[in-house]
């Protein structure tokens, strides 16, 4: 999808509703490795709402589980363009959406590929980096805008 497209249709989505976004990216994988491994992920997430005003963040920063205060995005290198759902990243320029874990407790559907052709995880993990292994956790999460294929459907 083009940029303006996405920042089209982002805008018209009522904040905070749930979305679904679809993102097809390349992996990082280990050196000696001469493929190409990638996956393609599709997740519900909510657009639009200051994440320092959900219920769950402030419960956890009375608590100390967060910082009293908030941080600087990804320690100081990346900015937002339009609050609170585009950020630039300061040193390569890439742009992000950023949205907030779904309401519900669906979970991602993620499809790897190998040179192409689907494939489970345990059939690429022994290539993966360790950082494409790990689970996400967090109240939020971010996509790469040019690896965006569809936001609802469209």
């Amino acid at each position: 999808m083009k940029k303006e497209n996405i920042l089209e249709i982002v805008k018209n989505i009522r904040k905070g509703t749930n979305t679904k976004i679809a993102w097809h990216r390349k992996c990082k994988t280990k050196k000696d490795f001469k493929g190409v491994i990638s996956k393609r992920v599709e997740a519900i997430g909510r657009l639009g709402i200051d994440y320092n005003n959900q219920k769950k963040v402030i419960e956890k920063r009375n608590i100390g589980q967060l910082p009293e205060s908030p941080e600087p995005i990804w320690g100081g290198i990346g900015e937002f363009i339009e609050y609170p759902y585009l950020i630039r990243h300061t040193k390569t320029g890439q742009l992000y959406l950023r949205l907030y874990n779904n309401t519900g407790q669906t979970p991602n559907k993620v499809q790897y590929y190998q040179d192409g052709q689907p494939v489970d995880f345990f059939g690429v993990r022994d290539v993966l980096l360790a950082s494409e292994k790990k689970e996400k956790s967090g109240d939020c999460f971010c996509c790469k805008l040019d690896d965006v294929l569809s936001i609802n459907g469209q």
